[in-house]
């Protein structure tokens, strides 16, 4: 064949090319809808990667998508617009190839869009975000500070559920069991605990099947003073005998990388040396105090993180099994803040048949979110912030409550876990109405001396006086006064009570 043939050849197979394309389509095969804090995403499911066209229509506000090489909508019959500016969907074909969907709006917001390509058990992907420009009123410490008794303020925890909406993270062995769902169960389990502890306040990332972008994530936190940061994960990997808990802190290469980005790039973000006394913002400074100022914030805060994961990790060893029972160093951009002691919690495998069987019950969710606030409890006790609750607890004498259940572990024995516990073989039989010494490995112990029972402890909470405590728990009034050698009625926020046995 001649170079003339050749030429020929390639120009009628790059026409008929460019013919075929024409005809292939991009049907959109689903739409789905996730409603966030501050924004609305949609995600349009494609059979094939193809173009788009966004923009805005006013009176009435409208966002009109033209999806290119497109023939067909899936079934949005059963989108849930609740809580979103969205009214409705609609679509219609256009005249060259394609379709029009319109979405009709309440409000006017700030549109955004991209598209996303295959990957693995994903198609392409169109995603838009409808960002509310009427921002909801974020709630912080800075704008309307906890105050509790004598103005001693509550120490602030967020908590953040990994994955959500249209990413599901990590999936089980059989894929029926998604990270999202197992993280927000058990971010919300640690909230509801902490909630229930004076001197805490719960601050959700996330609370609700949507994403929070990566970046966003820890600068909540901060708009918000928490005082710590937690990100809840649960892990995958490739075979199925993995399994156990892994905490992470930021690795100190990652943070000497991060302080050069941050100065480099003159970052400009106001209280980035944030703190309850006050803000130090790094553009105020030269660049070499600057770097100094965030070397040695970062070094704090990593010092901060490891402490404050050990102790979870010495929580979390009586019900879970520890992958690593130190604290790991990781590149994570959640942990990159230079003020707030910052960890990313890896609650277990999916990929392990039995872990995730587990990681999604109820029972076990709860037993990780009470070691995790034990943990947080423990840390903060020992070197509680001024000011604070909890730094008046410590001061007169309130100390965390003790675990009150046990998940017996390979090697354990009864006596070693009594001895462990600081009680007699005798009162965990009984506790546990065990007739013989004989345990199993994941059998969950009661363990003497906590609160066993409702009436055994009650811990003051804001508001509550001293009859109202000595009739919810049917006692009289002077019993409860004796049993906590009281001399009047005064209690104060945080005191925790012995509730006399009738």
């Amino acid at each position: 064949m001649n170079s003339r043939s050749k030429q020929l050849t390639i120009l009628i197979t790059l026409s008929l090319a460019v013919i075929f394309s024409s005809f292939v389509t991009a049907d959109v095969e689903a739409v789905r809808v996730w409603r966030a804090p501050d924004h609305t995403r949609l995600v349009f499911d494609l059979s094939a990667a193809t173009e788009y066209d966004l923009f805005s229509l006013a009176d009435p506000e409208r966002i009109v998508i033209d999806i290119e090489n497109a023939s067909s909508l899936g079934d949005v019959t059963d989108l849930d617009f609740a809580d979103s500016p969205v009214l409705s969907l609609r679509a219609a074909p256009l005249d060259d190839n394609g379709i029009r969907v319109v979405l009709d709006l309440s409000a006017k917001v700030n549109p955004s869009a991209f598209t996303l390509g295959a990957n693995g058990e994903y198609r392409d992907r169109l995603v838009v975000d409808l960002y509310d420009l009427e921002t909801r009123p974020l709630v912080t410490a800075r704008t309307t500070p906890a105050v509790q008794l004598e103005d001693k303020r509550d120490l602030v925890v967020a908590i953040v559920a990994g994955h959500g909406g249209e990413d599901p993270g990590a999936l089980s062995y059989d894929r029926k069991i998604m990270e999202k769902d197992v993280t927000l169960a058990i971010a919300r389990a640690i909230r509801d605990r902490l909630n229930s502890t004076p001197g805490y306040k719960p601050m959700m990332i996330r609370d609700g099947d949507y994403t929070v972008k990566l970046q966003d994530r820890p600068n909540i936190g901060r708009e918000s003073r928490v005082d710590i940061y937690l990100s809840i994960h649960a892990d995958s990997a490739s075979g199925r005998s993995a399994q156990g808990v892994t905490i992470y802190a930021l690795s100190g290469e990652t943070a000497d990388r991060e302080n050069a980005r941050r100065i480099a790039q003159k970052e400009n973000r106001a209280d980035l040396l944030g703190g309850i006394e006050g803000d130090t913002n790094i553009a105020d400074v030269d660049d070499d105090l600057a770097l100094t100022l965030l070397d040695l914030s970062m070094a704090w805060s990593i010092e901060q993180s490891v402490i404050l994961g050990s102790k979870i990790l010495a929580s979390l060893d009586s019900v879970a099994k520890l992958r690593r029972d130190k604290v790991q160093a990781g590149n994570f951009w959640e942990l990159r803040s230079p003020d707030i002691p910052s960890l990313l919690i890896e609650t277990g495998y999916l990929s392990n048949p039995d872990e995730a069987q587990k990681l999604a019950t109820r029972s076990y969710q709860e037993q990780l979110a009470a070691a995790i606030v034990d943990g947080v409890m423990n840390y903060f006790h020992d070197a509680p912030p001024v000011g604070t609750l909890v730094a008046w607890q410590k001061e007169n004498g309130i100390k965390p409550a003790a675990p009150t259940s046990y998940a017996v572990k390979r090697g354990d024995s009864l006596s070693e876990i009594a001895q462990r516990f600081g009680t007699s073989l005798a009162e965990l039989k009984a506790s546990n109405q065990l007739t013989s010494n004989t345990i199993h490995v994941g059998q969950v112990l009661a363990l003497p001396g906590g609160p066993v029972s409702a009436a055994a402890a009650h811990t003051i909470r804001r508001g509550e006086t001293l009859s109202e405590i000595a009739q919810r728990y049917q006692v009289s009034l002077s019993s409860l006064r004796t049993a906590n050698k009281l001399s009047g009625d005064r209690i104060m926020v945080g005191q925790v009570l012995q509730i006399p046995s009738l």
